[in-house]
Parts: C-alpha cells; sequence; structure tokens
C-alpha cells in the first residue's frame, strides 16, 4: 500500500478532529465544572463529593454541562487546525522520504 491510498481530504480531517474534540469534551466537561467550582472564591464546598451532590440538586444533569456550547465553540477550531497541519506536514514528510529512496 503507498501513502497516496491511505490520504484522506481536508474536509474528513476536520469533520473527524472535530467529532473527536466533541466526544473529548463531552467526556471531560463535567470534571472540569467541578474543579471550576472547587476554585471559586464566592462559594464553599467540603470537597468533591459536595460539589457533585449540590450541583445535582440544585441543577440535575445539565449543571455538570453548563458552558460547554462556549466551550467547544472556542476549542473545536484550533484542534481542527491542529489535526489537519499534523497530517498535511506528515504526509508530506512521508512522500518526501519516498521520493528519496
Amino acid at each position: 500500500i503507498t501513502w497516496n491510498l491511505l490520504k484522506s481530504s481536508t474536509v474528513e480531517y476536520i469533520s473527524v478532529a472535530a467529532l473527536s474534540k466533541i466526544f473529548a469534551v463531552a467526556a471531560t466537561y463535567p470534571y472540569q465544572v467541578l474543579r471550576a467550582r472547587l476554585q471559586d472564591q464566592h462559594m464553599f464546598y467540603r470537597g468533591v463529593m459536595d460539589v457533585i451532590t449540590k450541583t445535582w440538586r440544585k441543577e440535575g444533569i445539565g449543571g455538570f454541562y453548563k458552558g460547554i456550547a462556549p466551550n467547544l465553540i472556542r476549542v473545536t477550531p484550533a484542534c481542527c487546525i491542529t489535526f489537519v497541519v499534523y497530517e498535511n506536514v506528515s504526509h508530506f514528510l512521508l512522500d518526501l522520504r519516498e521520493k528519496r529512496k
């Protein structure tokens, strides 16, 4: 198999990068919310379980995902750009190596 057969289009790279970032953020965002709330100087929590309990009681599951849309709008483009640049440079260098052989 040559590297040309393994290449994907830029649109495919962007789509895969965006989907992977969305899944990663969805999986880790509750942790980010809990961490931010523990660091909040205006509220007092006795620990992680206290933050989880209070968030669940007052806001339900949505409380753990507050602000996820603006966060995705902020981080997804950077992830896509990074992924596309990495893949294109990687393929360029591999092609360059193949041509030298």
